[in-house]
């Protein structure tokens, strides 16, 4: 049974010998690749960077505490970037990026109903996100589309909702605590009522002393849930931020892909092997 030999000079001579060959193959290879580049649809990215601001400072406390506001740093930790990247990749939050950008129309995407056109915008809305956490404890959040100025809004408003998706958080927590503070106030108002009505119904003088001394008390509570009450009120309307935003997206002044420079190299790589591989198996007889 005859066996094929390779021998690398031998190899080297015949690739040189049709190096002719070669080069026409790569070089309408590049001319092929340049066409296609040329109606190839141009993508543009956007990057926004954040990084998350410490939940210390939703604390109400820091508003009247000047201690609490310098015994921690304002800049959040690995675990409260994992928070804001869980919030940027929920499906909720791409939905609102769908609606008010219209990325059905964008997309192009058909269905029945909107229902399922929406489910496969959100698939196709999630391939052009990347969201990743960067070296330094930074939300990183790149977007790519066919239009700079959609991918820009899209970074920026992305941001944004998950600005307000976390601050939202805070919120229902202090509103939570308003509204229990605010229940309790209004049983001690419905105790101070009765113990007012009390004294005034004719009790004897030693009721009349111990009444009022519980009304007295009453009415204390009273006062110090009123101020906890307005402390709430005051957090929720000074939420702080639940990040800081270190970039800004910015509209892309070049396409980012596909990169002609990057498809040149590469099929100039590939043309020349692939053709280098035929010439060496169409002569392979002079090799054995």
């Amino acid at each position: 049974m005859q066996t094929i030999r390779f021998n690398l000079s031998e190899v080297s001579a015949l690739v040189l010998k049709k190096w002719k060959f070669i080069s026409i193959f790569t070089f309408c290879s590049l001319i092929l690749a340049v066409i296609i580049y040329y109606f190839a649809p141009k993508y543009y990215k956007s990057e926004s960077i954040v990084i998350p601001a410490s939940p210390v400072l939703a604390d109400k406390e820091r508003l009247f505490n000047h201690n609490i506001q310098n015994l921690y740093s304002i800049m959040g930790n690995g675990d409260d970037i994992e928070t804001l990247t869980g919030i940027a990749t929920l499906d909720t939050v791409y939905y609102r990026l769908i609606d008010e950008f219209g990325m059905t129309t964008y997309y192009k995407t058909t269905g029945k109903d909107l229902a399922i056109k929406r489910k496969k915008t959100l698939k196709l809305l999630q391939k052009d996100i990347e969201v990743s956490k960067g070296e330094y404890n930074q939300l990183k959040i790149i977007v790519w589309t066919k239009d700079k100025y959609l991918s820009m809004r899209i970074a920026n408003r992305l941001v944004e909702l998950v600005q307000e998706t976390e601050q939202g958080i805070w919120k229902q927590a202090y509103r939570t605590n308003l509204d229990q503070v605010h229940n309790a106030m209004q049983i001690l108002k419905k105790d101070y009522e009765d113990e007012t009505d009390s004294i005034t119904s004719g009790h004897a003088s030693m009721d009349k002393a111990l009444f009022e001394s519980k009304r007295q008390s009453i009415l204390e509570q009273i006062r110090q849930y009123q101020q906890t009450e307005n402390e709430w009120k005051l957090a929720i309307a000074s939420t702080p931020a639940a990040l800081y935003i270190v970039q800004k997206a910015a509209a892309s002044a070049y396409h980012d892909k596909p990169l002609l420079i990057n498809i040149l190299i590469t099929t100039c790589l590939i043309a020349s092997i692939f053709a280098s591989i035929a010439v060496l198996i169409y002569e392979r007889k002079q090799l054995s």
